[in-house]
Order: C-alpha cells, then structure tokens, then sequence
C-alpha cells in the first residue's frame, strides 16, 4: 500500500466515515448528513445535465452515474429510516437522537450553512417528473413517512419531535411546497398522465392533510380553495386513468368531509370539523351548486366510479353535526332533490343504494320547503311504488336499511 493509498484508507475509511462517491459505499453509509448532501449535490449536477447539450454521449454517460447515486442515496436514507422503526419495534432502545428527527432537522435547514437543505425539498418536488422512477417512489415515502411517524406504534412518542419539525418545515414553505405538490397531479398529458407522479404526489397531499395546521391553509381563504381545492373537482377526478381518479377521489373525500384516519394535532376532531364546516358553507355555491353537483353526480359529466364515490362523500357531509347549516341549505333546494331522484334510478344497485341514503335526508327534513313538498307530493305514488321493491333482498339482512326504508315509504305517503 503506498502512502497515498495509506492516507486514502484513513481519511476515507473506518475512523472518518466514507463520501459515499460509489453504489456500495452508499449501501453501507449510516450517515444522513452525508446522504442528503450528496443527494443535494446530485440532483443539482441532474438538472445542469439535463440542460448541457453540448456533448450528448459524455452527457448520457454522466446523466445515467448521477442517476444510479442519486438513486442509491434516496433509497440509503428510506432504508435508514425503516430499519430504525423495525429495530425499535423489535424492543432495543434507543438513547441517541433518532435518525427520523435528523433528516427532519437538516430537510428544515436546521444544519447550519454548510447543510442548509431547505430548498432541497422544493427541488424535487419541482423535477419530480424527472426523476429516477424508484426514486420517486422513495422520495415519496420519505416525505409521507416524515410527516406521519410520531402517529402509529408503541414508540410513536420517539418520532413526534421528528415529525413535528418536518411539519413546521412545511407549513413554512407552504407557499413553495404546496403549489407543487398539486401541480404534480398534473403530470404528463391529459390523455397521457404520468401515474406514478400522480399517485405519489396524491399520497403525499394527503400526509399534509393530516395535520390540521396544513389543511387550515389549504381552506383558508376563497383564493387558497380556488388554488388547491377545486382543481381536484375540476380536473384530477376526471383523470383518464382509473388509479388516478380514485386517488383524486381519495384525496377529495378527506377534503371534503374531514375524516382523516389518523389526527396529527392535539386538538379534538370536532375542530377539523368545525374549519370543514366554515369552508363548505363559505365557498357553498362554488363546491356544490357549480362543481360538485353537474362535475361529479350528473351522468352526463361523470362516470360510474365518480358518481358512486361523489354520493358517498355527499352522504357523510350531510350527517356530519357540524355541517348542519350546509345540510339544511342542500336538502331544501329542488334542483338536488331533483338530481337524487335521478340517481335512485340508476342502473346501477349500488348507485340506487348510495342516492337511497341521501334521498332519505330530503324525506327526513322536519322544515322542507314548499317546493320540495310539491315534488314529493306529486310523486308519491311512483316514488311509494319504487321504494317498496328497492333493495328487496338488502331487507332480508339489514334491519336497519328495511326500518329507514320502511319509515321513508311512511312519510311520502303521508305528505
């Protein structure tokens, strides 16, 4: 060994920890400071590739090793962050600060000038398109995993600071990172989407949703609906591809109705609620009478897996107590008894099923209108007759549907 290999070996071996300038040196690296700048550094020699046309052979050739580090890194550090939560499950203990809350920390530029990564984030979520395909899944799960590891798990305590930094991180780069983040579902053509942008960029959406503080922004004002609610009931749930729409509609529902699985504030659900409530009934015209009622229930403008899904939503914000005004507001217009009526004589069973339980709210409502009563009244007989052979083998199993129909049938008739 001579005495440059010798000094090699010591500066970049065991007592000084590795660059990380090859595949497997990458593989073994545990340092997550040392991963995200070379991920930093390659994502930035990406994009100068991309745009540097003069040599095209020595430009692929240097475009595909930056693709394979960067790759190898993304990959290193979710691997880094998984391993961790496994050890943990695995009941070993942990004194040292958790590899979850470093990345946090240097992503939120908390590495002091030499490791300010703050803009990292914004970076590839800009080029997102552009990426690596499995990095873009891992860089995914890096984002979706930061924001929602101090939830699940008997340790789920060790990750809240982790947690708690990332998401401070971006509620202060809201007006960076959400603007792109939408705009990824926009990848692609419209005829020729990118799915896989899509689909990460919806599920890393709704990791922001979780936390009340990001969703106050995303309804905070007629403007922020218009950028970050309504390209959802305009566009991504009319995507030509299956898996994006039903993630648009996955997305909508939580937006929509509040109802996330997981709550990542202290507070109650009853005030996510409560903001849900003063968006819907602020923005009442703009979400129901110009959106969701001719984009997403009528036959004309939706399909099958739209119209079920949009009455499903429509159902749970209905009989949500905190958006009692809103369900007053709805049941009492003609047009969406109208339009309910319609659909409880789809084609489709499930369809009947879902517009059943929607139509039954019109029928309950102690305080109807005249012109509902009219509709009702005029129809009774037909509605009556229709009703009593909806769903008939649904009665034999579900007492509740036969009780609810039964008293529905009961209330017609006596209009």
């Amino acid at each position: 060994m001579t005495s440059n290999n010798a000094f090699e070996w010591l500066s970049g071996g065991i007592f000084f920890g590795k660059k990380g300038d090859s595949e497997s040196e990458i593989d073994n690296c545990k340092d997550v400071a040392v991963l995200l700048r070379g991920v930093n550094e390659t994502t930035t020699h990406l994009l100068q590739e991309g745009l540097d046309t003069a040599s095209i052979k020595e430009n692929t050739i240097a475009k595909n090793d930056s693709e394979v580090l960067f790759s190898a890194r993304m990959r290193r550090i979710r691997f880094l962050l998984y391993d961790e939560r496994r050890q943990s499950s695995q009941g070993e203990s942990f004194r040292k600060t958790s590899v979850a809350t470093k990345v946090s920390e240097l992503l939120s530029g908390g590495g002091g000038d030499k490791d300010n990564l703050s803009d990292l984030i914004p970076l590839l979520l800009k080029n997102m398109i552009n990426l690596p395909f499995e990095a873009r899944k891992d860089f995914s799960a890096i984002f979706s995993y930061l924001l929602l590891c101090g939830l699940d798990g008997a340790d789920a305590d060790r990750y809240q600071t982790a947690m708690t930094v990332f998401r401070n991180y971006v509620h202060k780069y809201f007006g960076k990172i959400m603007p792109l983040l939408i705009g990824n579902h926009d990848s692609g053509s419209a005829l020729a989407p990118t799915p896989d942008v899509i689909l990460h960029a919806g599920s890393m959406f709704r990791s922001c949703v979780n936390h009340l503080c990001l969703y106050e922004k995303l309804v905070e004002t007629t403007e922020s609906t218009s950028h970050f609610i309504f390209p959802f009931l305009d566009k991504y749930v009319h995507s030509p591809n299956f898996d994006c729409a039903v993630d648009a509609m996955e997305s909508l529902k939580i937006l929509l109705t509040g109802d996330v699985k997981r709550e990542c504030d202290l507070e109650p659900q009853s005030r996510r609620y409560k903001k849900v409530a003063d968006f819907l009934e602020r923005d009442y015209e703009a979400v129901w009478d110009q959106r969701f009622n001719s984009k997403l229930l009528s036959s004309k403008d939706s399909n099958y897996l739209i119209r079920r899904m949009a009455l499903q939503i429509l159902s749970i914000v209905l009989l949500i107590r905190a958006n009692y005004k809103i369900m007053i507001k709805y049941v009492a217009n003609k047009n969406n008894l109208i339009l309910v009526m319609l659909l409880l004589r789809d084609k489709s069973p499930h369809i009947t099923l879902d517009a059943f339980h929607v139509f039954k709210i019109f029928v309950a409502n102690p305080s109807k209108p005249k012109d509902v009563i009219k509709i009702l009244s005029d129809n009774k007989d037909k509605l009556c007759a229709y009703l009593e052979g909806l769903h008939k083998e649904k009665e034999e199993k579900d007492s509740q549907f036969r009780d609810e129909k039964a008293l529905v049938i009961s209330t017609i008739k006596a209009l």
